[in-house]
C-alpha cells in the first residue's frame, strides 16, 4: 500500500507542476519591460509594429534601429515551455494512473 500511495503522491505532484507550467504566463524581456506572450496552451502574439521592416522613420532617426522580432521570441519562449511542461503532464498522469490501478501480486502462503 505504501508504494501505491508514494506513486500516487509523486505522480500528482509532477502532474500539478506540468499543468501549472502550461498555464503560467510566458513573457519576453524587451530591455525595459516584459512583452506578454500568453501561455503554453493559448499563445498570444504581440502586435506588430506600425512600420514595415524596410521602412524607416525620417522624423526620428534614433528610432530607425532594428527592433527584435517579438513574435519569433514569443514562439521560442512558448516552445521551450511546452518542451518541459508537456512531458511533466504525461509522466505525472502515468504516475497517478499507476498509483490508482497498479495492484502488486500477493505472495502465496
Amino acid at each position: 500500500m505504501a508504494n501505491r500511495a508514494r506513486n500516487l503522491v509523486i505522480g500528482a505532484a509532477v502532474l500539478i507542476a506540468g499543468i501549472v507550467g502550461l498555464l503560467l504566463p510566458v513573457g519576453v524581456w524587451n530591455g525595459s519591460s516584459t512583452v506578454g506572450c500568453g501561455n503554453a496552451v493559448a499563445a498570444q502574439h504581440p502586435a506588430p509594429s506600425t512600420t514595415s521592416p524596410g521602412q524607416t522613420n525620417v522624423e526620428a532617426p534614433e528610432q530607425a534601429a532594428p527592433h527584435p522580432d517579438y513574435a519569433a521570441l514569443c514562439d521560442s519562449a512558448i516552445s521551450s515551455r511546452r518542451h518541459w511542461a508537456i512531458p511533466l503532464v504525461i509522466v505525472g498522469t502515468a504516475g497517478v494512473l499507476l498509483g490508482i490501478f497498479y495492484r502488486p501480486r500477493r505472495k502465496a502462503s
